[in-house]
């Protein structure tokens, strides 16, 4: 039986698990009950058949009162399954990333910490695949997911929607000189100990906080291996690329000049 503890630190209420488990697997949520519900029963199951040491967190990033209480329902649901599954429910809404740092934060024991999507987009045999790329590296290695399109990692999504991708990818290599192929895919496995090294450089949340993530990690000279993955486009995503543009874009150039400012 999963042994939890309730407790209140830093404005937010969690319900954390006493584990000894070496991977910490977050997935982020916000307002985003419908999704999951389509997506966490895939996962547990394929978690469940992995034999990995996964500890899941299903991460609140401050929805409201209603949607906290169907995500509580789904992990109870998804225990029934898998039962190394919690939820972290978040006061404020602190964006994507900002819930999958305070989530890892909550577990200094992972040697990986990881993350994937509620929305599905990355299928859950591909996740599990991607944590066993990582732990076949060893404590200081990792998996980053990539969508490229092949016979065998097929891309869905409209055209629009992949020409804007190719476009941003553009932009984040331009920008930043990171060599990652794809820092957006929202499937990833890093050392624990590489986050815990860059944590305090780490000042965005939002769209891009993946590519500052991947970005410190190079520059502190730790090597992830790059997997490609199967990607489908899913429904009710939040990202909305003429919409957001100008702001990831602003992002990027926040991070150059940070790491300029640092003289690297």
């Amino acid at each position: 039986m999963l042994c939890l503890d309730i407790f209140f630190k830093s404005g937010l209420l969690s319900i954390v698990a006493d584990s000894e488990q070496t991977i910490v697997l977050v997935t982020p949520v916000w307002n985003d009950s419908t999704r999951l519900a389509g997506f966490g029963p895939k996962l547990a199951e394929a978690l469940l058949q992995s034999g990995l040491p996964v500890r899941w967190v299903v991460a609140d990033d401050g929805s409201t009162a209603q949607e906290k209480a169907k995500v509580t329902q789904l992990v109870a649901s998804f225990r029934e399954v898998y039962p190394h599954v919690e939820a972290m429910l978040f006061e404020e809404r602190s964006h994507k990333g900002g819930a999958i740092y305070a989530a890892w934060d909550a577990c200094p024991e992972g040697t990986w910490l990881a993350f994937v999507d509620a929305d599905g987009a990355v299928d859950a045999p591909s996740m599990v695949r991607l944590m066993e790329t990582a732990v076949s590296e060893g404590p200081q290695g990792g998996c980053v997911g990539v969508r490229h399109n092949s016979e065998e990692t097929p891309l869905q999504r409209p055209l629009g929607r992949m020409l804007s991708f190719y476009a941003f990818a553009t932009l984040v290599h331009a920008i930043t000189g990171i060599r990652y192929e794809d820092t957006q895919c929202g499937a990833k496995v890093i050392p624990g100990e590489g986050y815990r090294q860059v944590a305090d450089k780490l000042q965005e949340r939002g769209f891009v906080f993946d590519v500052e993530l991947l970005l410190a990690l190079q520059l502190a000279g730790y090597k992830l291996k790059e997997r490609r993955i199967p990607w489908r486009e899913m429904p009710g995503g939040k990202v909305h690329p003429l919409r957001d543009a100008w702001g990831m874009i602003a992002g990027l150039l926040r991070i150059r000049g940070r790491y300029k400012a640092a003289g690297k």
